[in-house]
């Protein structure tokens, strides 16, 4: 654990002193598992500056190569072990490390050989190394820079754990040691995971037990935090909206993406194609009003552009849509029926989603998230209707 600690303290201070910024991103490829992306992440030294005192005898992150902070850090540590205090190395350190990228630096912690996806879409986690269909299923989905432990390798295949989700995934679609590191501290934020396992947690509007609820929560997601206040937690839904839990059941920490469980279900052609169709989309961003399935959609219009798609008409709106097809139980549910859900501040229907299999669905969720795909149950369901046959 203290060489892993080392090695990860440098890089956070390495990428403290640089301008992390992601390149322009080439436009996807065609790839039955995925689409990958050219950007990286570059590591910009123009503008870095020298923050040690003068009379300090080794130089900075910034001014010296990954190897030089290894060894500065390997130095002070050794005294310490030795029972010999360098005041010096310590000032040192604590000036080359800045405060907020300490805090990201603890999702590191999580990991001991971390991995990150670099995809425009989604990559594909598979039960064994083979992109082969009839040979190996799909288990789960990672989005773009969703993190990984790289358990193992073998023939152009890393075997990972993301989350609840074990199996292989191509490695050309991930990276690892300094660049995932880099992606991690920039990418990683402070987030709630709920621990009422089993049940749903309540948001409410303001941070009571007396104030309305807005929605509900569910422990298989993880929430942006807002504001941590004593005995609450303020939050982002999914969709969007902002409202506060008890921080008795939930835990906050530096988190990053993890991996969906989702195997895709047996069903007829027409729907497998509609719900394989949808997921093309997941990471494109949510526009309100909008309806371009690559520029920017809102939920309803990214429901009515992937049914439009298959020459399915739909409303325009969420809540009209509610009222196409015909109402089934959630009990009858199949990949490619559309669930509706309430929304904070709306009166009955203010949210939609496609239902693809395994209790997960694919929508439009909000600003802060883009398409994405999550528990069905995420917060109540008013409907469930079939506008497929």
């Amino acid at each position: 654990m203290r060489k892993s600690f080392l090695v990860r303290t440098g890089i956070a201070a390495f990428a403290l002193s640089m301008l992390i910024s992601p390149a322009a991103m080439a436009d996807p490829g065609d790839n039955s598992d995925n689409s990958v992306s050219t950007g990286q992440y570059s590591l910009n030294t123009e503008n870095a500056e020298n923050i040690v005192p003068e009379d300090m005898t080794v130089p900075l992150a910034g001014t010296m190569p990954m190897a030089g902070i290894s060894s500065v850090l390997n130095e002070y540590y050794d005294s310490v072990e030795a029972g010999d205090f360098s005041r010096s190395m310590e000032v040192e350190l604590g000036a080359m490390l800045d405060e907020e990228i300490a805090k990201r630096a603890t999702v590191l912690d999580e990991y001991e050989r971390l991995g990150v996806t670099t995809v425009n879409n989604y990559l594909n986690v598979r039960e064994l190394p083979s992109s082969d269909n009839t040979k190996s299923k799909i288990i789960g989905k990672m989005v773009h820079y969703t993190a990984c432990e790289i358990l193992d390798y073998a023939a152009g295949w890393y075997k990972v754990q993301s989350g609840p989700v074990v199996g292989y995934v191509a490695e050309e679609y991930i990276v690892e040691g300094d660049e995932a590191i880099a992606i991690a501290l920039e990418e990683a934020r402070l987030r709630a995971i709920v621990k009422t396992q089993g049940s749903d947690l309540n948001v409410r509007k303001e941070p009571s037990t007396d104030s309305k609820i807005l929605e509900k929560v569910s422990s298989e997601e993880r929430y942006e935090v807002l504001e941590v206040l004593d005995g609450w937690v303020k939050i982002a839904t999914l969709t969007g909206e902002e409202g506060y839990v008890s921080a008795e059941y939930v835990e906050v920490k530096y988190a990053l993406n993890e991996a969906v469980e989702f195997t895709p279900p047996m069903t007829s052609t027409k729907r497998q194609q509609i719900i394989d169709y949808a997921q093309q989309f997941l990471g494109n961003p949510y526009v309100f009003g909008g309806t371009s399935l690559t520029r920017g959609t809102d939920c309803s219009g990214f429901t009515r552009g992937v049914f439009a798609h298959f020459g399915i008409s739909l409303s325009r709106t969420s809540a009209a849509q509610a009222n196409n097809g015909r109402t089934i139980s959630y009990s009858e549910i199949q990949p490619g029926d559309l669930i509706f859900y309430g929304r904070a501040g709306v009166r009955g229907i203010g949210h939609v989603a496609i239902y693809i299999g395994n209790g997960k669905i694919v929508h439009a969720a909000s600003s802060r998230t883009g398409i994405i795909i999550s528990n069905a149950k995420f917060t109540g369901i008013i409907k469930v209707v079939n506008v497929i046959d």
